[in-house]
């Protein structure tokens, strides 16, 4: 899906492997008409590898850590039905990537803001309705609920309970989802290549180009919001856990 409004773009592609490369490869067209700024929605299953790796703590993942693409379920029945999540992930990162690349080429045109956007749910969208079967009961499709109907959460085994912790702490509720697109439309990506790491390939902020997490400030949480808070030069208001 695209909108166009005064030469922006937000970019943001869905769930298939299929549609994410061919969303992602019809971009270079768009840009060549002097659009102003991309916003490339990428995706926490970027860095969903890290989900049960325990020697990264709170705070330990920032936008340049280097990518391990795939949010795999620990319960055996959810990852039957759950996708496929390192597919859609790679996707995604080869979306983050290519903005990258056309960045380095028209960004002094054209830049680009890549956002990692964490969990969110349809409608309303509450930390009390966060699980692992990855919808509100009343968004649940048929046959999903643990009665076979739909609308009722399924029970919850023990790999569910402890992926609910990893959902719950990349949380990014409405308000901030919108405060963080906001902000992105009006950022001052800079337009020539920065002097700083630029031996590190996993680097976030490059000729116009900036790449950052977009979680709300859950409490426990792996994600890094440091460089988004400095270059969106907002906070995040909210929390799962409160």
């Amino acid at each position: 899906m695209q909108l166009k409004l005064n030469k922006l773009v937000i970019w943001h592609v869905y769930s298939t492997l299929h549609n994410n490369t061919h969303a992602s490869l019809q971009t270079k067209p768009k840009i060549t008409t002097s659009v102003r700024r991309v916003i490339f929605a990428s995706s926490n299953h970027v860095m969903g590898g890290y989900k049960d790796d325990t020697s990264y703590g709170p705070s330990s993942l920032t936008p340049s850590t280097e990518p391990r693409v795939g949010t795999v379920p620990l319960d055996t029945k959810t990852l039957a039905v759950s996708g496929d999540a390192k597919g859609y992930a790679a996707a995604k990162l080869a979306g983050e990537r290519l903005a990258m690349t056309l960045a380095s080429l028209y960004g002094d045109v054209t830049s680009f803001v890549v956002l990692r956007i964490g969990w969110c749910q349809p409608g309303l969208n509450l930390p009390c309705t966060l699980s692992a079967a990855g919808s509100p009961p009343e968004f649940l499709l048929e046959g999903e609920g643990d009665d076979g109907g739909g609308g009722v959460v399924p029970e919850q085994s023990e790999g569910d309970q402890k992926d609910e912790v990893w959902f719950k702490q990349m949380w990014l509720s409405n308000r901030d989802y919108l405060s963080y697109f906001e902000k992105a439309i009006e950022l001052d990506v800079p337009i020539t290549e920065s002097s700083g790491d630029v031996e590190n390939v996993h680097r976030h902020v490059r000729k116009g180009f900036v790449l950052l997490n977009a979680m709300s400030a859950n409490a426990g949480a792996k994600w890094n919001l440091e460089e988004t808070e400095k270059w969106l030069g907002i906070k995040s208001e909210d929390d799962s856990l409160k």
